[in-house]
């Protein structure tokens, strides 16, 4: 099980990256500073992902076939990653919103 959260934790870090277009260079406008909470929604992230990996899990549960156990914890990981992504979507719009507003 400790190898499912490492995964789960590596997919929820992945998951709370922003995601943005990258232009090649000298095209377009500089890419932004990072955002000042950029850790705290990497562990949000992190927390995210394996609370979606534990979510899959327990809704669809383990393949009793042996041949067939790393699909589970693929499909797992998409689940901790798109549960990490939506979180940390949430919480940066919420940060965005709440720095907005004080400045």
């Amino acid at each position: 099980m400790i190898p499912l959260f490492a995964l789960w934790a590596l997919a929820g870090w992945c998951g709370s990256e922003p995601r943005r277009i990258r232009l090649p260079r000298g095209v377009g406008p500089p890419p932004p500073d990072p955002e000042p909470w950029w850790l705290v929604s990497r562990i949000i992230g992190v927390l995210a992902g394996i609370i979606g990996g534990l979510a899959y899990t327990k809704v669809f549960g383990p393949h009793p076939e042996p041949w067939t156990q790393a699909l589970p914890a693929a499909v797992s990981s998409v689940g901790a990653f798109l549960v990490a992504s939506f979180v940390t979507d949430v919480y940066g719009k919420l940060a965005g919103a709440r720095d907005a507003a004080s400045g």
